[in-house]
């Protein structure tokens, strides 16, 4: 699907990590394969939940920091958007606890998305697309996309211990009858779909007293069913398929040349593949990279890796991509754009 947004821009975008971190090279592993992991996945820590903790004072803060940096009444905001895999509970949805705690205006829209890697593309899509359907009566919309997959990893597991981190982030989006086109390009092939999975979560599979049981896959990786599985010979060989093309279809699509984009944002699911992905466009010299520092935090990493590097520019291209299958792509306006950072207790409201 291709599809270009009129009228809205991005106004700010603020991201938070939690204060715990945590140093790969401090897990309980065998010291030689742990190297090797560091080094193919590029990971050195992460900032992960502390057990017992969740994102919603995280939210909350990160959205009051941004009408506070807005200066932006809270009865003008129009809605609120949630992506995550991690929601606060089964029910009722993020959003609408957030709409609440926020104080926002009653009038307002609180609605989540459940999407991952891809999940900031398309909570940019979605967003965009209610403020420029409705002609100027929705102004202005708060979007949130943050997952904790930290907390849905077994600890013994080899490929995915060493990989995920946790970050949430809020987007102030506002209706702008003069703001340049929003292109979006957004894909999915659900064939492929338990090549990323939390196989006992949901209606399909139950989780039951069976579902904590361990047990070694054909990895050698130690895993329990309500634990996330990867596939990551299959997730590398469906992105190395698929993400280039992404890439060059929304070149085509916005008539932009490849020389003329000034940043290539891409989810950041490990080091190895993105220096891959960038490499294969012949990228690499405008493809910023902070998961050493991060890990791979899912939906969350391109507006995190947007407020470490601060893009003032026109042309940006983000490139979503993981669990679904999934895939997306847009090119955003971040000329006037203001970003800001901070780890939550701790550091607040001071950078990385």
């Amino acid at each position: 699907m291709k599809t270009k947004i009129k009228n809205c821009k991005i106004i700010h975008i603020e991201t938070m990590v939690p204060s715990k971190i945590v140093h790969n090279k401090d897990l309980d592993f065998d010291e030689k394969l742990k190297k090797k992991i560091i080094k193919n996945t590029g990971v050195e820590q992460r900032y992960v939940l502390d057990e017992n903790q969740s994102f919603l004072e995280m939210y909350t803060q990160i959205g009051l920091n941004t009408l506070e940096t807005l200066n932006w009444e809270k009865d003008s905001i129009d809605g609120v958007i949630v992506v995550t895999q991690t929601q606060e509970y089964k029910l009722p949805a993020t959003s609408c606890i957030l709409q609440g705690a926020l104080g926002l205006s009653n009038e307002s829209f609180a609605y989540d998305i459940s999407m991952g890697c891809s999940g900031y593309i398309y909570g940019l899509y979605t967003a965009m697309s209610n403020i420029s359907a409705s002609n100027g009566d929705i102004k202005r919309v708060l979007l949130f996309v943050g997952d904790a997959i930290s907390t849905i990893v077994n600890p013994k597991n080899k490929s995915n211990a060493f990989l995920f981190g946790d970050a949430v982030s809020c987007t102030a989006i506002e209706y702008d009858i003069n703001a340049s086109e929003t292109p979006f390009i957004l894909k999915t092939d659900g064939t492929e779909f338990d090549n990323i999975i939390v196989e006992d979560s949901g209606l399909k599979n139950r989780i039951n007293i069976n579902s904590f049981d361990e047990f070694e896959d054909e990895d050698g990786n130690i895993n329990s069913k309500n634990c996330l599985y990867m596939n990551g010979a299959k997730v590398f060989n469906f992105t190395v398929d698929n993400v280039p093309n992404i890439i060059e279809e929304t070149l085509e699509y916005t008539k932009i040349d490849k020389e003329n984009i000034d940043g290539y944002y891409f989810h950041q699911a490990n080091k190895f593949m993105i220096e891959f992905l960038s490499s294969k466009v012949d990228v690499q010299d405008k493809t910023p990279i902070n998961i050493e520092k991060f890990g791979n935090t899912s939906c969350a990493s391109i507006p995190l890796l947007l407020t470490q590097f601060e893009p003032k520019s026109k042309n940006n291209m983000l490139i979503g991509f993981g669990v679904g299958m999934s895939m997306g792509g847009g090119v955003v306006n971040l000329e006037n754009t203001t970003f800001n950072h901070t780890v939550f207790e701790e550091l607040k409201n001071d950078k990385i």
